[in-house]
């Protein structure tokens, strides 16, 4: 059950999510899944997972990935997250200066929000 506001009824839903290309925005892959609250984490996991190739790979997300389980998944993955730091967040943002110091970081960043 999904409720998109506190005073709306809850509905049955599902989520899209799409996996896109930083410099030429064309789609990589697509899931949809059941609404829970892990749904987008584990959906980008599993579109990760999917991607060919040996080379470096980095994933740009929003704040809503930047949680402890995404951020190591990802590096046990050897892909590099650039997620959004969400400082305000109780704990503090999992990514840390290993990440945050590179210019590859902020350059993700600029494009993340081209995409979306």
């Amino acid at each position: 059950m999904f409720r998109k506001r506190h005073y709306i009824a809850a509905i049955l839903a599902f989520q899209a999510h799409v996996l896109m290309e930083n410099r030429s925005g064309l789609v990589v892959a697509a899931v949809v899944t059941h609404v829970d609250g892990l749904g987008e984490r584990v959906a980008a996991l599993a579109m990760l997972d999917a991607v060919p190739g040996k080379h470096p790979k980095t994933v740009a997300a929003d704040k809503v990935y930047d949680t402890r389980d995404f951020i190591a998944a990802c590096r046990q993955r050897r892909i590099t997250p650039h997620v959004a730091s969400n400082a305000t967040r109780i704990g503090g943002s999992a990514i840390d200066g290993r990440t945050t110091r590179h210019a590859g970081y902020v350059a993700s960043q600029v494009i993340r929000k081209r995409i979306e």
